[in-house]
């Protein structure tokens, strides 16, 4: 409902801006819809190549699109694409310039997607919580609503593939903490030293515990790492 309380507003305010000075107001009201729809389609596609100069060495654009105009009335439209690497969201001044702000996927905690009434003009809204400053949130309303669906299913492989990334590190760690297990880091192999008895024996099952209570592992998982802990002393 945001772009149809956006375009309603546009109207009710140049209504009355033009009214209340005697239709004066129909002066500054035509350059603004001139300067916003002449050579529309120009300036989009401008800000399309404006994605491909912020792309690092070897990055691949994977997908993008701009906003729809009803969201953008009173400003420039913001661009959102997606490479094999991070989202990008490119915000653009009103006189020039521009401000970009990306996630990486590793950095990615949440995907949402809403698609608008009136679908046609409206499109959808994208939005993404990352890990970054406080897990806060960044997004574009009024995407077209295919691309904003690639988009997000993009987004919701590589959320679900980091997140596995990470349970697996953080139960190799708790493993290679129970004493002699082997920790995968990649290119090369470590041995962790053996787990002292007493209170760190409890602390290593308290840590456990705690990955299955947050989920990243099952409760049979658990009960390997609890034997194990309990074996190495």
């Amino acid at each position: 409902m945001k772009g149809i309380f956006n375009a309603i507003w546009f109207f009710v305010f140049w209504t009355a801006a033009v009214v209340f000075t005697a239709f004066i107001g129909t002066i500054p009201l035509a350059i603004l819809l001139f300067c916003t729809y002449a050579g529309a389609q120009a300036r989009a596609e401008k800000a399309a190549k404006i994605v491909q100069t912020t792309l690092m060495k070897d990055e691949q654009l994977v997908a993008q699109a701009i906003q729809h105009r009803v969201f953008a009335l009173w400003s420039r439209r913001k661009t959102v694409a997606i490479t094999n690497s991070r989202i990008i969201v490119i915000t653009r001044g009103l006189i020039g310039g521009f401000k970009m702000s990306d996630i990486q996927w590793k950095d990615l905690k949440d995907a949402k997607l809403e698609q608008n009434v009136m679908e046609s003009i409206c499109g959808s809204n994208l939005q993404f919580q990352h890990f970054n400053m406080g897990a806060g949130w960044m997004g574009v309303d009024g995407i077209r609503s295919d691309v904003a669906s690639e988009i997000y299913s993009r987004a919701q492989s590589e959320e679900q593939a980091w997140e596995e990334k990470r349970r697996v590190r953080a139960m190799e760690e708790v493993r290679a903490a129970a004493g002699g297990v082997v920790v995968h880091t990649g290119a090369t192999q470590a041995t962790a030293p053996a787990a002292p008895a007493g209170n760190r024996m409890m602390d290593e099952i308290q840590r456990a515990k705690t990955l299955l209570d947050d989920g990243i592992i099952s409760d049979a998982e658990f009960q390997e790492m609890k034997s194990k802990i309990l074996a190495a002393t």
